[in-house]
Parts: structure tokens; C-alpha cells; sequence
């Protein structure tokens, strides 16, 4: 993926704090899954939209 993920993956927020994240899917390493520090913090869930693969 060419551009920069800019929401998080599971609430949808713009990432901006320089806690936020962003990594490749750990089960097809195809989609760029963003996490603002909330939804880390909260283990909240997420989907990847490529492969279905469901993590915290």
C-alpha cells in the first residue's frame, strides 16, 4: 500500500499523535492496519479488510 494509513482501523479516527501506529496485517502482511493510542490502549478490535484476520 502506497499511501500513509490516516484513520484508525477501529474507530476511525485520524491519526496524528506520534503514539499512533501503523503495521502490516500479521496474518496476510498485504493491508495497513492504523491504530490511534486509544484503541491500542483498549486492546480494541480490528479487522483486516484483505484477509479477515481479527486482532487486538
Amino acid at each position: 500500500m502506497a499511501n500513509p494509513v490516516k484513520k484508525c482501523i477501529s474507530c476511525g479516527v485520524p491519526l496524528t499523535e506520534p503514539q499512533d501506529t501503523s503495521f502490516s496485517c500479521p496474518g496476510c502482511g498485504k493491508t495497513k492496519i492504523g491504530r490511534c493510542t486509544h484503541c491500542r490502549i483498549q486492546s480494541a478490535n480490528y479487522l483486516c479488510t484483505e484477509c479477515g484476520f481479527e486482532g487486538p
